[in-house]
């Protein structure tokens, strides 16, 4: 397997994220996406290999959004059913994908193979970071193995010749949950807002036992409307690997 990457070097992924995020947020300019308020038309699709927070996480992430949707409610919110974290965008979201014109057989065994000898493992979300676009759940993954079966789906792709864009847009190595983005150019409380945030930079969100898997067609938002589950992969049970 290639290089592990640790706990601290997540940390100051998260941390760059977040200074970048205090400039947009302490000057009121943060970063829209113009096509949250046009999803009908976004024609952007793509194929997704994600993981599900459990319930007890999941529950704890919407707290935190009602408690922000307070203070900032012209923002967009994700709902309960649309939080995940992403194991690897298998084809980036682009208006040309069709469903249509790729064999799905051919990448669930691709995927089956990589994830053959994978155990069940834990992803501990603790504290928030940001980016000028959104605001993240910050993931932490216990142990390797979740690193172990990125490099074993990148170099089983590979070897297959089946089509993909792994990586194309950067190198996946966080386990991060998006959770809000910023659809309005202004922040009408962007005092109170900041120090939302700051409040719950180590908040405990909890720890995900990680079972299975899900491969999705999914939007640019992983918008439960446009999300089409098309593969479940169980891990193996024998035990988390922490």
């Amino acid at each position: 397997m290639g290089n592990q990457i640790s706990i601290s070097e997540i940390q100051l992924t998260y941390e760059k994220l977040w200074s970048q995020a205090l400039q947009s947020f302490e000057t009121n300019s943060v970063r829209i996406d113009s096509n949250l308020l046009s999803k009908t038309v976004d024609l952007r699709r793509g194929l997704t290999l994600i993981c599900r927070p459990s319930r007890n996480v999941q529950d704890a992430v919407v707290n935190f959004l009602e408690e922000a949707n307070q203070i900032e409610s012209n923002q967009y919110y994700y709902k309960p059913n649309e939080l995940h974290t992403t194991v690897l965008a298998i084809i980036t979201n682009n208006a040309e994908f069709k469903l249509s014109e790729i064999d799905i057989t051919s990448y669930v065994e691709v995927l089956s193979q990589s994830i053959l000898s994978i155990p069940s493992f834990n992803i501990s979300y603790r504290g928030i970071t940001a980016s000028p676009d959104c605001v993240m759940i910050q993931g932490f993954p216990q142990g390797s193995t979740l690193e172990e079966l990125r490099h074993k789906i990148r170099d089983n792709f590979k070897k297959s010749g089946v089509k993909s864009t792994l990586d194309e847009r950067y190198m996946t190595h966080t386990a991060h949950m998006t959770c809000l983005r910023f659809q309005n150019p202004i922040l009408r409380n962007s005092d109170e807002f900041l120090r939302f945030l700051k409040k719950n930079r180590d908040f405990d969100f909890g720890t995900s036992e990680l079972n299975d898997l899900e491969l999705v067609v999914n939007d640019w938002y992983m918008s439960e409307e446009n999300v089409e589950v098309l593969h479940r992969f169980s891990l193996k049970n024998y035990g988390v690997v922490y």
